[in-house]
């Protein structure tokens, strides 16, 4: 019965793009009272289909099936032209995508509110994950990027600027140099984790149900490996 009530959710919102009250939830359904309605969207809540907004009206969860008539369209013409297979591939590779987009376009959004580019917070959430004292040779830190970043020199200097790096003698190398995390870098830091707790580009892999987590993950990995594996000279 639950599916049934989310296909019918589903589908309405693909229509009319809102989320109905109780009482429309429960003539949507064909329940005969708002309380049975009530039950059915805890359920739905717990699945991840719905979530409470912070007003307390229903929207949809990170589970909820959103229609995408730009993607369905160009699933269609890939099928047109290409095989089932390769377009199964296109299709999961456009949503992967699209949601990176979504989560950089946040990433640079909590970094200005501290007025840097995500690509600076990147450089000192890096050394923060050195481990203290939160230093490392401007050369490594490509190394420990959890993704690829160019222009480190650029980024290494507006940080220096701020005050939020310092450069210090490298104790293996007298004629060496390494990038160390401030006080004040550490505290920024800081404050862009609370903002995070509250962020959905950081937060949503923690609403999805405990069983999608585990798979989305495992299917992220293995698809990891399976890239990384192809030989880079094709």
């Amino acid at each position: 019965m639950i599916d049934a009530c989310r296909a019918a959710l589903e589908a309405h919102h693909a229509r009319h793009g809102t989320i109905p009250s109780m009482a429309g939830l429960a003539k949507l359904w064909g329940y005969a009272s708002k309380s049975s309605a009530a039950r059915r969207v805890g359920e739905l809540v717990e699945a991840g289909v719905l979530a409470w907004s912070a007003d307390r009206r229903l929207r949809p969860g990170p589970s909820f099936r959103t229609a995408d008539p730009g993607l369905d369209e160009a699933g269609e013409r890939w099928s047109a032209s290409y095989d089932g297979e390769l377009t199964r591939a296109y299709m999961m590779t456009v949503r992967l995508l699209r949601l990176a987009r979504s989560i950089e376009i946040g990433l640079a959004r909590t970094a200005a509110s501290e007025g840097l580019t995500a690509g600076e917070v990147l450089v000192l959430d890096t050394l923060f994950r050195a481990g203290p004292p939160h230093r490392l040779a401007p050369t490594a830190l490509k190394k420990h990027f959890v993704i690829s970043l160019a222009g480190v020199a650029k980024r290494l200097e507006r940080l220096l600027a701020l005050g939020l790096i310092e450069r210090v003698p490298n104790p293996d190398d007298r004629r060496g140099m390494l990038v160390q995390l401030t006080g004040d870098g550490i505290a920024l830091l800081q404050r862009l984790v609370q903002l995070d707790r509250h962020s959905s580009h950081i937060m949503w892999p923690t609403a999805l149900p405990e069983q999608d987590y585990r798979v989305m993950l495992d299917a992220l990995q293995a698809a990891q490996a399976l890239i990384e594996a192809e030989p880079d000279d094709l």
